[in-house]
């Protein structure tokens, strides 16, 4: 999934967490937890850019390069810091912050564990798993940049995981027009 999918699957995850817990914080402190989970959403992909380093280019072509496959993209890493901020804070707005964590990050695996697939079972194996066609290549033969990019959006939309990408960001915008 892209950036905006991400950023939308994390502010409706922070949405709902937040009506869920219904916390006693200030409007401030309200909005730097939405802007927390908008960025634990897309923390995972960070990792790409060490890709585009590795490769020394704005795109991956050798799997071993493959984002999905670093440490970052393992669930177990995210739920296990998310949990020990939650453990050790005292304070609320930091353990939602904890909570965030987990759930925002978590909303980023299960949205690209539709066709790409995350390492679900690391440490334990680094089996990629995915609901559809785990470990998807566009085989894109392209090496300049504007090329690759547009043979890569061309295939993107042609995919599940892009039809629920419009369904989320549309859902994330209506909710946040509602609430302000």
């Amino acid at each position: 999934m892209l950036p905006p999918g991400h950023l939308a699957g994390g502010f409706l995850t922070a949405e709902a967490l937040l009506k869920i817990t219904r916390p006693d914080l200030s409007s401030v402190q309200i909005s730097q937890l939405l802007c927390w989970g908008l960025f634990f959403s897309f923390a995972p992909d960070l990792d790409t850019f060490f890709g585009f380093i590795r490769e020394q280019a704005w795109f991956v072509k050798d799997q071993r390069n493959n984002h999905r496959k670093f440490i970052s993209h393992a669930p177990l890493l995210w739920l296990t810091v998310g949990l020990l901020i939650y453990i050790s804070s005292l304070d609320v707005y930091w353990k939602l912050v904890g909570l965030l964590l987990w759930l925002c990050s978590w909303s980023h695996f299960l949205l690209d564990s539709i066709e790409y697939g995350i390492m679900w079972l690391w440490p334990f194996s680094k089996k990629i798993y995915a609901l559809k066609n785990p470990e998807r290549d566009f085989n894109n033969p392209e090496t300049s940049f504007w090329k690759y990019w547009w043979h890569f959006v061309k295939a993107y939309a042609r995919t599940l995981t892009f039809y629920c990408e419009i369904g989320i960001i549309l859902t994330a915008l209506i909710i946040y027009f509602k609430i302000m």
